[in-house]
């Protein structure tokens, strides 16, 4: 299983950190995880 993250991003590259939930960048690492990665994840 998949989930899709949705954050507005400012650079697109981790830089600001804007894009960041629990240490992941949506940016960098996403948008889309497996859900045993991310199911403990809280914004």
């Amino acid at each position: 299983i998949f989930v899709s993250f949705e954050r507005r991003m400012k650079c697109g590259v981790g830089m600001c950190g804007h894009c960041m939930i629990s240490g992941l960048y949506v940016c960098k690492d996403g948008p889309v995880f497996r859900y045993d990665k991310v199911k403990g994840v809280h914004e």
